[in-house]
């Protein structure tokens, strides 16, 4: 841009195309459009010259042949609005003309990139990815061949990624959850999407699988598992999880030895669910004692308190909430610091409403691999907002340490023994 600027400040009134009586009255905004859709223009033509190896006006080389063939409009979003800027056209060169000011597809730049998701999985034809791009793409269109690129790359990415070395993932955390949508055409049921994420040693978020489960069950999770292994994954030190009774099964035939957390979210509803709604507040507030007490030696005093409390009045409740407890509890043993990313898959839960509000706009899919890849990209999307974790030297060391000995332990929960059958 910078050949583009010091034009500008050679350029004549005349040859700006507009004067300070121009401006005058106009809003910041529009100063501002006024403004982008000149350099925009001056940095293309620029470009051109560069591309010709010649100014305007002057005679080709036969070395260099080509020539300016008019302009056509292109619609441009920059922070102050919508721009209609008039991008120089080239005829007769040895090679194409591509700007890099303003890529053939460069229109609207995060906002665009934000919404191709979408746009591949409404193009199932030409016609459903301009109608998904409305004014997006103003009068520019798209062909058929346009289309076909964009889902052929969108393929060949999600191919690569799911079959991509996991051996350089140092995976300490590994959270697994599954989502149901409708992927079929007609009244096929929902199926069950496998979704595997994890936190690195460096406290970053990273998607490691996307699979197709029908159902969540064992043979399903364990085939995942295998897949994640198959590429190179280390067992993590912590596995988090929502209670699924198939996942847990793979999980003990696939990783015997590595602790299991599972999301205290799920078991705070499901204990909930058997008591009346009036006292729901009130075993809510006795259950944030236990998943959130400053040790675990605290968390374990509260069990005690809900059961002498509920036990009488609310047997079947105590009787959820001792089923498992001790898988809710193993976050305790990990740092501090990182209890409230281990406690619940929620990262994970929200990325689903994503994933469902875009599927839900497709209605259907051409296959599953389409299917898998808008899921993939969705979640691989949302994956730049996950936040991670703090990760020093000690904290490291310590998560470390669990993986190597096992965050397995013997937790005291003979207080609800009592309860186990009502469940």
């Amino acid at each position: 841009m910078g050949k583009a600027y010091a034009k500008i400040e050679e350029m004549s009134t005349a040859d700006l195309g507009f004067s300070l009586d121009d401006v005058r009255g106009r809003s910041l905004n529009e100063v501002a459009r006024m403004g982008a859709k000149l350099v925009l223009e001056v940095a293309m033509g620029e470009e051109v010259a560069e591309f010709l190896g010649r100014n305007r006006y002057a005679r080709a080389d036969a070395d260099r042949p080509g020539y300016r063939n008019g302009k056509r409009k292109r619609r441009v979003q920059v922070g102050s609005g919508l721009v209609e800027v008039d991008a120089p056209k080239v005829t007769g060169a040895l090679l194409p003309f591509a700007s890099e000011v303003l890529p053939a597809w460069k229109r609207r730049g995060e906002e665009l990139e934000e919404t191709i998701v979408q746009l591949y999985a409404e193009g199932l034809s030409t016609r459903d990815f301009r109608r998904a791009l409305g004014g997006l793409w103003g009068d520019a269109g798209l062909s058929k061949s346009s289309v076909s690129r964009a889902n052929k790359t969108l393929h060949e990415a999600f191919s690569t990624w799911r079959k991509r070395d996991l051996s350089g993932e140092d995976v300490l955390y590994l959270f697994l959850d599954g989502v149901y949508l409708k992927m079929r055409v007609g009244k096929s049921p929902a199926e069950a999407v496998l979704v595997a994420h994890g936190i690195t040693a460096n406290g970053k978020r990273t998607l490691l699988g996307v699979m197709l489960g029908g159902r969540e069950s064992t043979d399903s999770w364990k085939s995942l598992l295998v897949h994640l292994e198959d590429r190179g994954l280390r067992p993590p030190a912590l596995v988090i999880h929502d209670g699924n009774p198939g996942m847990a099964r793979a999980l003990k035939t696939v990783w015997t030895d590595v602790p299991r957390q599972r999301c205290i979210a799920h078991k705070i509803r499901n204990v909930l669910n058997r008591v009346p709604r009036a006292h729901q507040a009130e075993l809510k507030r006795a259950l944030r004692k236990v998943f959130y007490a400053p040790c675990l030696h605290e968390a374990l005093e509260a069990v005690k308190a809900f059961a002498a409390k509920y036990g009488k009045r609310f047997p079947t409740a105590c009787g959820i909430l001792a089923r498992n407890l001790g898988d809710c509890l193993t976050f305790y043993r990990f740092p501090e610091m990182h209890w409230k990313r281990l406690r619940t898959s929620n990262v994970i839960e929200r990325a689903f409403r994503e994933v469902r509000r875009r599927t839900n706009v497709v209605g259907r899919f051409p296959g599953e691999t389409a299917a898998l890849t808008l899921i993939w990209a969705s979640l691989e999307q949302d994956r730049l907002k996950w936040r991670g974790v703090q990760m020093d030297e000690d904290i490291l060391r310590a998560v470390v340490k669990l993986r190597k000995e096992g965050a397995f332990q013997e937790i005291d929960l003979s207080v609800l023994d009592a309860y186990r059958e009502a469940a």
